[in-house]
């Protein structure tokens, strides 16, 4: 059952507005999906720094291109970071759009 953010009285049903008041008590998801757009875009545009230091043995170099190290995967920056960067900016448009409506 859902509450009425307005009066606070329980609607049964899938109705859209509330039967008392007439305020919409509809679920708004776009909130929900702008919190994780905006996370999983930072861990997009990160996580070749993760795939860089778990690729590099014990005592290697994470930046060496060469066998012993995982810096080829920090090239994989230069796709990530401006894809992850756009994922997290419409994620945050779409939670603070959400948050500015209630």
């Amino acid at each position: 059952m859902k509450k009425c953010s307005k009066c606070g009285a329980e609607s049964v049903g899938e109705e859209r507005f509330c039967a008392n008041c007439g305020a919409d008590v509809s679920v708004n998801r776009f909130g929900v999906v702008g919190k994780w757009l905006s996370g999983g875009g930072c861990l997009l545009a990160l996580s070749p720094i993760a795939i860089a230091l778990l690729a590099t043995p014990i005592g290697g170099n994470m930046f060496s291109t060469a066998g012993d190290g995982g810096g080829a995967a920090l090239f994989l920056l230069l796709f990530s970071l401006p894809v992850g960067l756009v994922v997290s900016v419409v994620g945050l448009v779409l939670w603070l759009s959400n948050r500015s409506k209630k």
